[in-house]
């Protein structure tokens, strides 16, 4: 993870969240985006994959969430 090409993301959240990830960075003393990182790694190796049920409520919630954003455009 040292000289590799960073990429950059974007995103719109509502203050709930906001709030929620400031707060666990806070409080664990790590930042947004080294959080992001770790997430997308383990995603993308499956080094640590939640439960089965976890998941399809994360991608339901999240599925639901890009529903609503379309609906306002």
């Amino acid at each position: 993870m040292g000289n590799e090409k960073r990429e950059v993301i974007s995103a719109k959240v509502s203050q709930e969240s906001l709030a929620g990830w400031r707060k666990f960075c806070v409080e664990n003393g790590v930042s947004m985006a080294a959080l992001l990182e770790v997430a997308g790694l383990q995603f993308a190796k499956e080094t640590n994959p939640p439960t089965q049920k976890e998941r399809v409520e994360m991608v339901e919630m999240a599925r639901n969430i890009d529903i609503q954003r379309r609906s306002r455009r």
